[in-house]
Parts: structure tokens; sequence; C-alpha cells
């Protein structure tokens, strides 16, 4: 078992509690299951220990979370997929997208993203993948809520103006 900096465990522990519940609920998006949802979490933040010290832009770390704890379902689901049949990503219902639906939206959503600074990015993330109320991004943030709603605003028109309708991915 090898030993933990202190400035790295605290800074995991805090990126941790920050984080969690994000990580947990894309997650959750993924893999439809609390304890997988959990373990997916657990093992997102082991490959952050690693990765932290080599993270040169601490701002990064959201994109990074996000980027990571996707893959990982991702890889899940493919190793699922050879072991069982998945009723709820063969189902008509609309309460829960498909993961190839939410694939094909992340797709299009970083497609859109790439051009806007990221404050912009990590709005709409926390918003469309994440389910956050505005009043939660700016808690988490540090924004105002104006200031969320110009960017969202901005978002939505620019999508608009290119013909993609989130309503109708959603």
């Amino acid at each position: 078992m090898k030993t933990i900096p202190r400035e790295i465990e605290q800074e995991l522990r805090s990126l941790y509690e920050r984080y969690a519940s994000m990580v947990y609920r894309r997650c959750m998006t993924f893999l439809k299951s609390e304890d997988e949802a959990w373990d997916a979490t657990q093992e997102t933040f082991m490959k952050l220990l690693d990765a932290l010290p080599k993270i040169e832009k601490r701002e990064s770390i959201y994109s990074w979370l996000i980027s990571t704890s996707s893959n990982y379902c991702i890889s899940q689901l493919r190793k699922r997929k050879h072991l069982e049949f998945q009723e709820e990503f063969h189902t008509t219902e609309k309460s829960a997208l498909p993961q190839e639906q939410w694939m094909v939206l992340k797709e299009i959503i970083t497609h859109f993203l790439k051009p806007w600074d990221s404050k912009v990015r990590e709005v709409v993330m926390y918003t469309y993948f994440d389910g956050y109320k505005q009043e939660e991004i700016a808690k988490i943030t540090g924004m105002g809520e104006s200031t969320i709603r110009r960017h969202l605003t901005r978002f939505k028109r620019k999508c608009s103006e290119s013909g993609l309708q989130l309503g109708d991915l959603l």
C-alpha cells in the first residue's frame, strides 16, 4: 500500500466532498443502479488519486471527472452487455434515456461546447447532464444565478441557430 502525501490527501478529500454527488449522479445516469454508481464513483476518485499530481490545471478537474466517470461507466456497460440483457436500454418509455442516446447527446453537446469558455461548459454540463437547478449550480460554482441564466440562454440560442433543439434529444 502506497503512502499518500498529506497535501494530496487533503486535496482529494476536498474534491470528493465537492464533486462526489455530481459523479454519482452521472454514473447513475449510465448504470441505473445505486450500488454500481457508488462503485463507479469510488473508482473514478481512485483514478483521480493517481492522476492528481499530474494534473497541472486544477480548473480542469471537473472536466477530468466527467470524462473519466463517463468512460468508466461505458466500460462497465460494455462488460455488462456481454453478461445480461438490459431491459431499460430497450424500452420505449421516455422516463429514462437509453445509454446510446445519452452518448449521442454528449457528443453533440461536446461539439457545441468546444468554442465556449470553461465556465459556460461547466454550467451546461451541470444543467443538462447532472440535473442541477440554477440555484444549486450557483452554490457549487460561486457564480450568480443571473450569470448562469445568461450562459444557458446564450448556449440554447447558439444550439437553436444551428438547428439543434435540445428538447428533441432530452
